[in-house]
């Protein structure tokens, strides 16, 4: 090829990886290995693997800030427009990729909506008026116009996603990365996401995304690239890899499968307005819960109604910013209980300390690294043991704990990983990590927030056998979600939340995977 068609090349590919490999330092394989590939200008590219594959590692290297962090080691070539993103002047990169990372609280550095969207174009000294048409713009896009003036730590997990996506658009860069970015959006907004990267790769940009099951974003793209064990196993448009691959994808854990399905009938017990049909006393019982979130004019509840009896399985819907995580909250006693409004075994809640309520209530949050104490896998799924008993880190505990631990691990599938560090796990690997260390020690009721969000399908598959396990010993859960097989296959109940009220669904078989016009 001559200097000229060497041009024409690198004038026609985005982003060009050579045998290119990343190793952590805590680790001795490869998050990924042998990656040789290339991505076009304006191509619109779905790369999906399982927990671990090295998609969201090969998604924070396109921007160079795991390369610039020195956390691990870079072999092969990786260029972006030509450039090297790890040596490449930092603003020139922001102008070239903006990436929306898997947990959206680690880039949301500013208090206020807008100011979070306008803080990138700011650095790099847009004038104003264009600033503010950014602004104005990337709000439109992620339908969070009327959320503008919001302090972003009130906004739902969803909102928040939105408006880390908010913030990418502004910085107008020619290619836009999106890791698992749609994974605590509600089922509108994951269509409304679909329509945005289909108008983005309308206008001509690259856009790529990363995620852990063959939905709607990926069979929207023009070709889909499949990690397994850091490097590329499969790749070509959507279509013909369903066709030709079905089986072997649904193996790996991105296509659902109907093995170990649980197909059960749904149990009486629950009643969404009060505690009548329960059996005896139940566990949880709330009567007309309202809260509004101090300075807010808007309440975040409106007269809710549950109750939960031992064994329950209740699986509550909603869209982002209804309330559901706000009811979670509230339910745990992270955020102060009204008065005369939610009980514990038949004890005012707004009376009870939150240790005791920890005593009997287990809860996961929706991003899970935020509840993390420990530096390993093993300790922090006897964090909570050693704070019962008083042991400090490195001290035996128990065997039955230990034992119950390895068991645990093992059900996750993180028995390999025991020295790794809880916070360089992959997001699905996390999530199962801290529902472990929830079940370490056995408790009455289990509250998960978004506990599949951003998993493969073999990854939700194990949380819910390691919830079914519970269940079978007693305990309730309530399992706020927008996955709706979780619905389908795990919930006794159904609830869904709808801007701050509580409806109960009788058939939760009646909602289904939403579909996008691809015309």
């Amino acid at each position: 090829m001559n200097e000229r068609s060497d041009h024409d090349a690198e004038n026609r590919t985005a982003v060009s990886l050579r045998n290119f490999g990343y190793r952590y330092d805590d680790q001795v394989e490869p998050a990924l290995h042998g990656l040789t590939l290339d991505i076009g200008v304006g191509e619109h590219v779905a790369i999906v693997g399982a927990s671990g594959s090295g998609k969201s590692t090969l998604c924070q290297l396109l921007h160079g800030g795991l390369s610039r962090s020195g956390e691990g080691e870079r072999t092969g070539e990786l260029t972006v427009y030509g450039m090297d993103p790890a040596t490449t002047e930092l603003a020139t990169i922001a102008t070239t990729v903006g990436v929306v990372l898997q947990d959206p609280d680690a880039q949301l550095v500013q208090g206020i909506v807008e100011d979070e969207i306008a803080f990138g174009p700011e650095n790099l000294r847009v004038p104003p008026a264009k600033i503010e048409q950014r602004l104005a713009a990337a709000l439109e896009a992620v339908g969070l116009a009327s959320e503008r003036g919001s302090f972003v730590r009130r906004l739902s997990g969803g909102q928040r996603q939105r408006t880390a996506i908010a913030a990418v658009l502004a910085l107008e860069a020619p290619l836009v990365v999106f890791d698992d970015a749609a994974a605590q959006l509600d089922p509108p907004a994951v269509r409304d996401f679909v329509l945005l990267c289909r108008r983005l790769h309308g206008a001509g940009r690259t856009v790529v995304t990363a995620s852990g099951r063959i939905d709607d974003g990926v069979r929207a793209a023009q070709r889909v690239i499949v990690l397994k064990d850091g490097t590329v196993q499969l790749q070509g448009p959507p279509e013909k890899l369903l066709r030709e691959h079905g089986a072997q994808l649904a193996a790996w854990g991105l296509l659902p499968s109907s093995v170990g399905r649980e197909d059960r009938p749904r149990e009486p017990g629950v009643n969404s307005g009060s505690a009548a049909n329960c059996a005896g006393q139940p566990l949880l019982e709330v009567k007309g819960l309202p809260f509004t979130y101090p300075g807010s004019q808007r309440p975040a509840l409106k007269g809710v109604s549950l109750a939960l009896a031992p064994g329950d399985r209740a699986v509550m819907l909603g869209e982002n910013g209804s309330g559901k995580t706000t009811l979670g909250k509230l339910l745990m006693g992270l955020l102060p209980a009204p008065r005369g409004c939610m009980w514990w075994e038949g004890q005012d809640m707004a009376k009870l300390p939150i240790h005791q309520l920890a005593a009997g209530i287990g809860y996961v949050f929706q991003q899970p690294e935020h509840q993390f104490a420990a530096a390993t896998v093993w300790e922090e799924c006897l964090y909570s043991v050693r704070a019962k008993v008083g042991l400090r880190i490195g001290d035996p505990v128990p065997a039955a704990y230990e034992e119950r631990a390895h068991r645990l691990l093992a059900a996750a599938r993180l028995n390999h990983r025991l020295e790794a560090s809880p916070y360089l796990l992959s997001g699905g690997e996390k999530r199962l990590l801290s529902v472990a260390a929830q079940f370490i020690l056995p408790k009455k009721l289990y509250i998960l927030d978004e506990p599949t969000a951003g998993t493969d399908y073999e990854g939700a598959n194990i949380l819910l056998q390691m919830c079914t396990e519970q269940s079978a010993e007693g305990a309730a859960f309530l399992l706020i979600t927008h996955d709706l097989q979780i619905a389908e296959r795990f919930a006794g109940h159904v609830f869904r939340m709808e801007e701050g009220y509580l409806y109960r669904t009788e058939d939760s078989g009646s909602y289904h995977t939403i579909t996008v016009d691809k015309n």
